[in-house]
């Protein structure tokens, strides 16, 4: 057994450097099996920024993350090679589909090739992660209802987008968002203090939510969160 820790990175993060040694001893304590730290970043600057080594201080002890780019990962535009490999077109879609958003396309026709569990988790999961356009081109499909593979999750989220203009659309937003942080850490069974769920479902910061949304996937404790 071993533990993959997976970020995405899109613009420099000074406290990365700190968190990410963290997230890697603590995943590493409670599994008790290797760990390896991926960084995701679609904007090609950021690579060289993501792969220096951070020193901790204590001799020997360096960690320098593992970090996928745009040329690392290929550009995957067929829904074909999608429904063969659905990891890859998904990479594929978080990767380049700042520069393409029609990849969001291929990725949906892809995935509604496979089973439809499956399908639902990968969804839910390039929604929280994509950046602004693809997200809203996902969206788009999401709410076309063309595949059935969308979950209540994706389709509230889609649904509370529409009226992000007004204050009760904005607070059900984020309430959908909420919700899909906590499923997040349910699914990858982290516990959720009642103190830790009243602090998410109570947030109404879109900012702090998609932060917290994208580390619902890497942290090792839920209030690793609000580090």
């Amino acid at each position: 057994m071993a533990g993959i820790i997976a970020e995405i990175q899109r613009e420099r993060d000074k406290d990365k450097r700190l968190s990410w040694p963290c997230y890697v001893t603590n995943l590493r304590y409670r599994i008790d099996a290797p760990v390896v730290l991926l960084v995701l970043c679609p904007d090609r600057s950021m690579v060289r920024w993501c792969r220096r080594p951070i020193r901790t201080g204590h001799p020997q002890f360096e960690l320098t993350p593992l970090v996928l780019g745009p040329d690392e990962i290929p550009v995957v535009d067929d829904p074909v090679e999608v429904a063969a490999s659905p990891e890859l077109g998904v990479l594929s879609t978080l990767v380049h589909a700042d520069e393409d958003v029609d990849l969001v396309d291929t990725m949906m026709e892809g995935l509604d090739k496979i089973d439809p569990s499956t399908a639902e988790t990968y969804t839910e999961l390039v929604m929280v992660l994509l950046d602004e356009a693809p997200r809203h081109r996902l969206e788009e499909i999401v709410a076309s209802a063309v595949y059935d593979f969308t979950s209540p999750f994706t389709e509230r989220y889609v649904e509370q987008g529409r009226s992000e203009g007004r204050r009760e659309g904005r607070a059900e937003a984020a309430e959908a968002a909420a919700e899909l942080i906590l499923k997040a850490l349910d699914s990858r069974r982290i516990a959720v203090t009642p103190e830790v769920h009243d602090r998410i479902m109570n947030c109404t910061t879109p900012e702090t939510l998609k932060r917290w949304g994208e580390r619902a996937f890497t942290v090792s404790s839920a209030e690793e969160l609000f580090e």
